[in-house]
Parts: structure tokens; C-alpha cells; sequence
């Protein structure tokens, strides 16, 4: 098998180990002969720490992703309010910032995920409450009903339902800088009357650069880079809910406009001074 540079760099802290463990002497002292080590003794004790440490590695991967699997696929989790959540990783904290310090976390879901969703708000709320939540119609009757009883959880405007605008409308939102993120669940299985809506708001987080997620998995690590940062002061981890970006070809595409509309100007002035020339000598006489 050929190894690559980072599969060739492992292998020799490897070899280097097994060097160590099958050293017969201390440093220093004369090598018998009899004592040396074979080149083929060195590489299989090697590939077995090798395999070794891999296997231990996938063993601590396995046992870490057995306590949120459920979650993130969303399987085992219950549709009731929990006032601790089913979330071993959404316990409650304090946020750097209050809801209204920040730009809106939409919400959207297609029919065949509004109980994903329901289960992702529930699995999440410990994180999603330290956002102004706003969404389309169905969605946001279903987080104020996950959220009822707690004050201090803010909502922002209630779309229509997608089909009747909903999405059109949060494309406004974001165009007024006022959208940090989406997470949007859409039905990759169905089809959807108001497709055009759809592509449009999804071209519009690309274009102003903002957080999306349109998984589940996608969405937890979402929720975990939000809440380290409202968790541990560090605004630059998300920062599409305080400032505008934009996506790298945009500026590309504005100077294409100027150069247009600079262009059309400067036809526009040869056009007028045609015309000067031509009521000049027409008001002369001279043709």
C-alpha cells in the first residue's frame, strides 16, 4: 500500500516507538550483535501500535457518537416539552449578549420535517432561546409551543407559510440585514409548489454570507459553534447576527455593473454631442 505524507509521518513516530520498546540496552551502552534488531522486526511492531492506536481511536469515536447519534438523527427524541432537554450537549448558559443584540435566527421546515424540526427545537433549546427566532407560519406556531411558558425567549416577525410567501418574505428580511441565520429543513423527497421561493432564499444566504444549515447534522454543529460563542464571549464565531457580509463574488459582480453603467453613460454623452453637431449645422444651414 502507498502511503501519503501524513499516513508516512505517522508511521515513523511509529517506528519510532517500536524502536524504543524493542531496544534491549540504555542509551549509551555498546550494541551487541547478537542484540540488533531486524528492519523487519522494527516495521511489524510498528504497524502493530499502529493499528493498535487506530482501533483505540475508533473505539473513543464510537463510544463519544453512541450518546448523540439519537440526536442528530433525531431518532430518540421524544415530542414533549423537556425542561431539561433530551440533549446531553444543550445544557443551559449564560450568553455574552441578550436576543435583541443580534440579528434573527430563522426557522423553516417542508411538511415531511416539521416533527424533525420539532424534535431538533426540543433537542436545542437551550441554545435557540439566546436568539430572536423568527420562520414561516407552521414553524412558529410550533416553537411557541415548545417555548410557551418561558418569557424570556423573544420571537421576531411570523412569516406566511412558504407557499404563499413565506420564504419571499424572509428573503426580505435578509436583504434588510436583519437574518443571521437559517436552518432549514426542506423535504429532499416531495416537491414544492413554490420551488422558485425556495432557491431564492438559499441563493440569498450564499449571497449575504450567512450561517445555513440544512441538515440535521449540519444544524448540531451549527448549535455548537453558536453556543461556544455566546457561551465564551467570541462574537467571531458567528458573525453573520452582527455585522453584513457578503459573499467573494459580489464585489466582482458590482464592478461589472459600474463598468455597464459607465459605459452606457459615455454612449449616452457621445450621443449628445451627435446631436448638438447635428441642430448646429442644421440651424446654419449647411447641410
Amino acid at each position: 500500500k502507498e502511503l501519503n505524507l501524513a499516513e508516512f509521518t505517522t508511521m515513523m513516530n511509529y517506528i519510532g516507538e517500536a524502536i524504543e520498546l524493542m531496544t534491549p540496552y540504555a542509551a549509551g551502552d555498546d550494541i551487541d550483535s547478537d542484540r540488533k534488531i531486524s528492519s523487519s522486526g522494527i516495521a511489524a511492531a510498528a504497524i502493530k501500535l499502529y493499528e493498535r492506536s487506530k482501533r483505540n481511536t475508533l473505539d473513543r469515536v464510537e463510544e463519544k457518537l453512541s450518546h448523540i447519534n439519537s440526536i442528530i438523527t433525531m431518532q430518540g427524541v421524544e415530542v414533549e416539552d423537556n425542561n431539561n432537554g433530551p440533549n446531553p450537549m444543550d445544557p443551559d448558559f449564560n450568553s455574552f449578549c441578550g436576543p435583541n443584540e443580534m440579528r434573527y435566527l430563522a426557522l423553516v421546515s417542508h411538511n415531511g420535517m416539521k416533527e424533525t424540526m420539532m424534535k431538533f427545537v426540543i433537542a436545542n433549546k437551550n441554545v435557540l432561546k439566546k436568539f430572536c427566532l423568527t420562520g414561516t407560519d407552521s414553524t412558529m406556531r410550533m416553537l411557541r409551543r415548545v417555548f410557551a411558558g418561558d418569557d424570556t425567549v423573544m420571537f421576531g416577525p411570523s412569516c406566511a407559510s412558504g407557499p404563499l410567501g413565506g420564504d419571499a418574505q424572509l428573503v426580505a428580511m435578509l436583504c434588510r440585514e436583519q437574518l443571521g441565520g437559517v436552518i432549514f429543513f426542506q423535504d429532499p423527497l416531495d416537491t414544492h409548489p413554490h420551488n422558485g421561493d425556495i432557491e431564492s432564499l438559499l441563493r440569498n444566504t450564499k449571497i449575504y454570507n450567512i450561517m445555513h444549515a440544512s441538515t440535521t447534522t449540519s444544524a448540531t454543529m451549527m448549535m455548537h459553534t453558536l453556543r461556544s460563542g455566546l457561551k465564551n464571549g467570541e462574537p467571531e464565531l458567528l458573525p453573520s447576527f452582527f455585522t453584513t457580509l457578503q459573499c467573494p463574488s459580489v464585489a466582482r459582480y458590482k464592478n461589472a455593473q459600474d463598468k455597464v453603467i459607465m459605459e452606457r453613460v459615455a454612449h449616452m454623452e457621445e450621443e449628445k454631442v451627435d446631436v448638438w453637431i447635428d441642430e448646429s449645422y442644421s440651424s446654419r444651414g449647411e447641410f
